[in-house]
């Protein structure tokens, strides 16, 4: 597309990354406007931003001789990746760069000019000087680690199996997260493992978690862990407990690392002989007659759980809400809203407001004004947005932008939305 073409003042830019290079002063004539996180510039095109108005995070003046290279995706170099090149790069990061272990600070030196870092960099300690050399602004994180140590790219589920593969005294460095979901002998953690650098979270057993914090590398800090009692079953997915689903357990300990979801056909007889404890990390859904006998399975001060009265009605996804579906509900519901829930225009406010027991929100509600009354009148917890029906052309139109990558408009202007756009 030759925005030169266009009438002056007619093209507004959406992007992450704007780069200005090589724009000329008669494209930027045709600018109206530029929304954009990062703009790339040199000295001869800086005094282009006044021929427009503009909301930009960043500005950032790129000599137009350099060579630039733009992380906008994770990267994992090795050696090869610092050889051949004939003249240097600057990098400018915005994601995570990670350097293996064989990278040399030679080819740190002769490949990178200078480093504008925004996101991440992680690099064998050998190559520490070459990379603070080369930085020039730092507005993201920086971290090196044993130039012995064995580099894991990814998440690591450490078991016996995973534990007899590894060397004695290993420097293990693990760019994702580390998961210890069954106890392992720790003796053999303490042979193995000499130090442990984890970019990521941590999930650990509570026999193990002594042991596995005394080989956390103290030069790379202590990374989040999550302790897993060693007598509970961890269940790692969104759990939904029926009458059924429970019929045969027996005090059962469960750690949960997703949401709970109680249904209102267990009663408290069956809830205290199934369930002996329930930690769960995510946000618990529990019908309020079981609040008392929950209460002693589950620590609810330092648990997210929300108590329903009547039917439990859950929207994770999109959704519209039609009156004859209303009609439907016996007695009183309890919304539970993390997808997009629309309300059509005839549904009756006043239904709704007598239909609805309690609204936790953590998505979005688009209804008319009327609607919104009733169904704020009903909510106890609102961390999502809501959204005034009324005014649905507009945003209609705002949202066909965000996903339209050019949208021509009817008095001649033109929007760009794009991850990264070259001007």
């Amino acid at each position: 597309m030759k925005l030169e073409e266009r009438a002056p003042r007619s093209v507004r830019i959406n992007c992450g990354t704007l780069d200005m290079r090589e724009t000329t002063e008669q494209v930027a004539s045709r600018i109206l406007h530029v929304n954009a996180g990062t703009v790339l510039v040199t000295p001869e095109t800086r005094d282009f931003l006044s021929m427009f108005s503009n909301n930009m995070g960043t500005l950032i003046e790129v000599p137009k001789e350099v060579r630039l290279k733009t992380v906008m995706a994770d990267e994992i170099l090795g050696r090869d990746a610092f050889s051949g090149e004939p003249e240097p790069f600057l990098i400018l990061n915005m994601s995570n760069i990670t350097l293996e272990p064989d990278v040399t600070a030679e080819g740190v030196e002769g490949s990178w000019s200078e480093i504008i870092n925004m996101g991440n960099i992680l690099y064998p300690e050998h190559v520490a000087g070459p990379i603070t050399n080369k930085l020039t602004s730092n507005m993201g994180g920086l971290a090196s680690y044993r130039t012995s140590a064995q580099l894991i790219n990814g998440d690591v589920v450490l078991d016996e199996v995973y534990l007899a593969t590894l060397p004695d005294g290993v420097d293990l460095v693990i760019t994702g997260n580390l998961r210890i979901p069954e106890p392992v002998p720790n003796d053999a953690l303490d042979r193995k493992l000499n130090t442990v650098h984890v970019r990521g979270d941590v999930l650990c057993r509570a026999g193990n978690v002594r042991m596995l914090r005394s080989k956390y590398d103290p030069g790379a800090g202590t990374p989040q862990t999550t302790v897993v009692p060693d007598d509970h079953e961890l269940v790692e997915r969104d759990l939904s407990l029926t009458a059924g689903s429970i019929r045969s357990w027996k005090g059962r300990k469960i750690y949960a690392n997703g949401d709970v979801t109680i249904h209102d056909d267990i009663d408290a007889d069956a809830m205290e002989r199934a369930l002996d404890s329930l930690v769960c990390t995510g946000r618990v859904l529990c019908p309020e007659p079981l609040s008392e006998v929950f209460s002693g399975t589950c620590d609810t001060l330092n648990t997210d759980v929300a108590f329903y009265e009547g039917a439990l009605w859950v929207v994770e996804t999109d959704l519209t809400l039609r009156q004859s579906r209303l009609d439907l509900i016996e007695g009183a519901a309890t919304l539970y809203n993390s997808g997009n829930l629309t309300i059509e225009e005839d549904v009756d406010a006043g239904q709704l407001h007598d239909r609805l027991a309690a609204v936790y929100n953590w998505g979005t509600i688009t209804c008319f004004p009327d609607q919104m009354s009733a169904v704020e009148a009903r909510m106890v917890v609102n961390e999502g947005t809501m959204h005034d029906a009324a005014e649905g052309t507009e945003s209609n139109e705002e949202e066909q932008e965000e996903h339209e990558e050019h949208e021509e408009h009817e008095d001649g202007t033109l929007t760009i939305n794009a991850g990264n756009y070259k001007l």
